[in-house]
């Protein structure tokens, strides 16, 4: 009895180190915590918000644009009646 305890006890002290050991090695859950989840979401929602800003912002610029500048057919219009103009003028 003895002899079975001399060799029972180490054997398990070195498996329950094994198995320790393999626990604390082990790597940890994977998945993304609420935290990553949450920063996540965040800079989505964010590059969401940006990309809205700048269509608005390019929306308005054509707006603006298309109300200060003349199209290329007016002006194409105006450089066309220039020369008529001046020579009504001269007369």
């Amino acid at each position: 009895m003895g002899e079975l305890v001399l060799v029972l006890l180490p054997a398990i002290v070195l498996v329950a180190l094994i198995w320790g050991l393999a626990t604390a090695l082990s790597p940890r859950d994977t998945g993304l915590s609420d935290a990553e989840k949450y920063q996540r979401d965040l800079a989505e929602r964010s590059a969401q918000h940006y990309a809205a800003q700048v269509q608005a912002a390019t929306a308005a610029r054509a707006r603006l644009e298309s109300t200060t500048r003349p199209s290329q057919n007016t002006q194409a219009m105006h450089s066309d009646l220039a020369p008529a103009r001046k020579y009504t003028e001269r007369r």
